[in-house]
């Protein structure tokens, strides 16, 4: 018979097909390729975790209808837990299962043509050195993002997704400073020469292992059959299928499940015969890392009867009380600034003044069909933490939002999407309206289709801006702003209101509560609002200049410090 191996489109998907009928073919089996998209090739956006197994279960749904025999698979793609009438006829033997961090051609960093013909590594802690503050990093994988976070927590990791050659053209759009890729992925699209016009551009260092166990089943190549004709295929089994290969990618895989996780879980678990290595992150790292809370590695290495896996359990801080004295009184409800100031010994008590209610009515639905190509879908543009979590929200029960590439206005809006599973594609690390109309007209072709969901109190600054310079803005109300009731409290004259916004402004005033002498804003909206109200006539205000807990803590050692 003639084998039909079903597989994904990408060069790197055929390189594996191809792999498994040339393999078959030396044996005289005849095979052709039937290549299928699957739903995670048609998804630009970073919200993996409620599709894990993307790349996999269309492939396998063809199996089940009997439209292919086997479907071949990278199998670190393959979820822990498959469909039971699916079974794993074979793996191929291993390639490497290294990462590499990729960069623009840098003075300093070696040609990614020489990595690949070394065996050269380089620590984790000296390839991070290479990269300024606030470096960009595109990868959604969560095992990639938990260990750079945990050496670097100033990095922005971005979502930069699609095949290899897709990810590795947008950094050299310039769209992030560096891109983690395996290794084999790589070398096997530059033995095909799919690489040969970017190539010559490129720099790279090869991760050490030591620090940076590999993602189970990394380097190998898993076919799956049916589990109906498991016994029907297995001469195909006895052709392609590598004992040591099965062995370790076993034994990586059922670690994974050991600790409850899932082809995006923190997780680094690398099985060579007996000898293991292990790199778990807490289960609530996300939360921790947008907390400001350096977060704790489990680590093993050594011989596997000697591994017993005790997960980190790291509680979120609580933010420390402000002592006596002058302190920040904020609307911005940020734990990771009150963080931040306190390590400088800068107090601050959060005061949250403003309820904001999702409107997920008005959100659009369904609307990718309208789109012929990927590169022509819209990218969503969060203007606030709040439209942030609303996003994220919509995105549960509204497929295409999660689906399109997100534009945040800055690293609080990209946190507060971050911390619930999702990883932006643009961080505009813009201060205000402004700053960010001016990021995207200066960065993003025109014809390029922008979502603006916004306050029912937004100013339309951003929005005119953005239609002036010939942007199609789709916009909505996607929330509103309710004021809370809030108690009396005291507030002294050396105190300092932060207020986030315009309508915490008005909340504040409403309520009645005290004004100190002196008012932090942010933004030019903020401050003109406060400037109307009467209750602020008596303070002197003030709009906030450079990332937000930067210039608080450089306001106050400059007003504030004795």
């Amino acid at each position: 018979m003639t084998v039909r191996i079903g597989t994904r489109a990408s060069n790197l998907a055929m390189w594996q097909a191809n792999t498994v009928r040339d393999t078959l073919a030396r044996h005289g089996i005849e095979a052709v390729l039937v290549p299928l998209t699957s739903t995670g090739d048609r998804s630009l956006g970073g919200q993996l975790s409620a599709s894990v197994g993307q790349f996999i279960h269309a492939i396998d749904d063809r199996l089940l209808s009997g439209e292919v025999d086997i479907a071949v698979h990278s199998s670190k793609d393959v979820p822990v837990d498959v469909d039971e009438r699916v079974s794993n006829l074979a793996y191929l033997e291993r390639g490497c299962t290294t990462d590499l961090v990729i960069t623009r051609a840098t003075k300093g960093v070696p040609p990614l043509e020489s990595v690949l013909n070394d065996t050269d590594s380089t620590p984790l802690a000296s390839i991070l050195e290479v990269f300024p503050d606030g470096a960009t990093f595109g990868t959604v994988s969560g095992r990639r993002q938990a260990f750079l976070l945990s050496q670097r927590p100033d990095i922005v990791p971005l979502a930069v997704r699609g095949h290899v050659e897709t990810r590795i053209s947008r950094l050299m759009e310039g769209r992030v400073d560096a891109v983690v890729l395996a290794e084999v992925g790589v070398k096997r699209l530059n033995s095909v020469g799919a690489l040969d016009d970017v190539k010559g551009d490129l720099a790279a260092f090869r991760i050490d292992p030591a620090d940076w166990p590999t993602a189970p089943g990394q380097g190998a190549i898993a076919v799956h059959c049916t589990r109906a004709r498991y016994e029907e295929l297995a001469p195909l089994r006895a052709l392609l299928n590598h004992e040591p290969t099965e062995h370790d990618v076993a034994a990586e895989r059922a670690l994974l499940k050991e600790v409850g996780g899932g082809c995006l879980f923190p997780a680094g678990v690398g099985v060579q015969g007996n000898r293991v290595h292990v790199h778990v992150a807490p289960e609530n790292w996300r939360a921790l890392f947008c907390q400001g809370t350096v977060y704790n590695m489990f680590r093993y290495a050594g011989p596997s009867d000697g591994l017993d896996i005790t997960l980190p359990v790291q509680p979120l801080e609580t933010p420390p009380m402000a002592p006596s004295g002058p302190r920040y009184i904020s609307t911005l409800n940020s734990d990771r600034i009150s963080r931040v100031l306190s390590n400088q010994g800068i107090p601050m008590d959060n005061v949250p003044v403003v309820d904001l209610v999702p409107l997920f009515d008005r959100w659009p639905s369904s609307f990718l069909h309208n789109y012929e190509r990927k590169r022509d879908w819209p990218y969503l543009v969060l203007t606030s933490p709040f439209a942030a979590k609303c996003a994220v929200a919509a995105a549960e029960s509204n497929p295409d939002i999660g689906r399109i590439p997100w534009l945040a206005i800055g690293e609080g809006t990209a946190r507060a999407c971050f911390r619930l599973g999702v990883t932006v594609a643009v961080c505009a690390q813009a201060r205000n309206a402004r700053e960010l109309a001016t990021y995207i007209v200066e960065r993003f072709a025109a014809d390029t289709p922008l979502f603006l969901p916004r306050s029912d109190l937004a100013a339309p600054e951003l929005e005119r801006t953005l239609r002036d310079a010939g942007f199609a803005v789709t916009s909505w109300t996607g929330y509103e702003n309710r004021p809370k009731a809030i108690e009396q409290m005291a507030v002294e004259p050396l105190d300092v209101l932060v207020l986030s916004s315009a309508s915490s402004a008005r909340s504040w005033a409403e309520n009645s509560l005290r004004v100190p002498r002196e008012i932090l804003c942010m933004g030019e909206n903020a401050r003109k609002t406060i400037s109307s109200l009467d209750h602020f006539s008596n303070a002197r205000v003030s709009v906030l200049s450079g990332p937000t807990s930067e210039a608080l803590v450089k306001w106050w050692q400059e007003h504030r410090t004795d």
